[in-house]
């Protein structure tokens, strides 16, 4: 089948399922957003995740595709916008981090040098404890500093898959470490009882 880029035929055979049409697709504007994105970020690696993800969505969202410019025109947004909530959720997750190492450290700070490595050592303990893939997905991250797509393609899983099992082990962590703390704060309290 010949598309005509300025028509809407690659749209509809797109919209319809069709191989072809998205192949063309792709290999017509890969490149030329990969470049465009790589001049906003100056990372090509990240370009090519930006205009990958974008891609896919399109094949995956096809059914709901509702394209009212010209295809050039919304693909290049549509790279554009995913580029900018990339970088929006980027930003907050660094924050994030930022502020839960800074807690870190002043908690840490605080503790005497056997408190630290008590502290330390219930951690390790409690991501032994941690479900086999969450376990996995979490030290790749946290402990081997591995990005996210990374582990995904690692672990051939998604990239959501791989936030939510780190996210559920951050809570776990979280949650028994407060326990640690409230079930020590009983016991000093019921010493300190005559």
């Amino acid at each position: 089948m010949s598309f005509n880029l300025h028509s809407k035929d690659i749209i509809i055979a797109v919209k319809n399922g069709n191989h072809d049409a998205y192949s063309h697709l792709y290999r017509t504007y890969y490149d030329k957003l990969c470049k465009y994105i790589y001049s906003l970020t100056l990372d090509y690696k990240q370009a090519e995740d930006v205009v990958q993800d974008t891609l896919i969505d399109i094949w995956v969202k096809r059914d709901k595709l509702n394209i009212n410019s010209s295809l050039n025109n919304y693909l290049y947004r549509s790279v554009y916008n995913k580029f900018i909530n990339l970088s929006k959720k980027n930003i907050r997750k660094q924050l994030l981090l930022n502020e839960l190492h800074m807690e870190a450290i002043v908690e840490l700070e605080g503790l005497g040098e056997d408190r630290k490595e008590a502290r330390l050592i219930a951690i390790e303990k409690i991501i032994e404890q941690l479900p086999p893939k969450r376990k996995e997905i979490f030290i790749l991250s946290k402990l081997k500093n591995y990005k996210y797509k990374e582990i995904a393609v690692m672990r051939n899983v998604s990239v959501s898959t791989v936030e939510s099992q780190i996210r559920k082990a951050m809570i776990t962590i979280r949650k028994e470490m407060l326990l640690l703390i409230l079930t020590g704060m009983t016991i000093m309290v019921f010493m300190l009882i005559p």
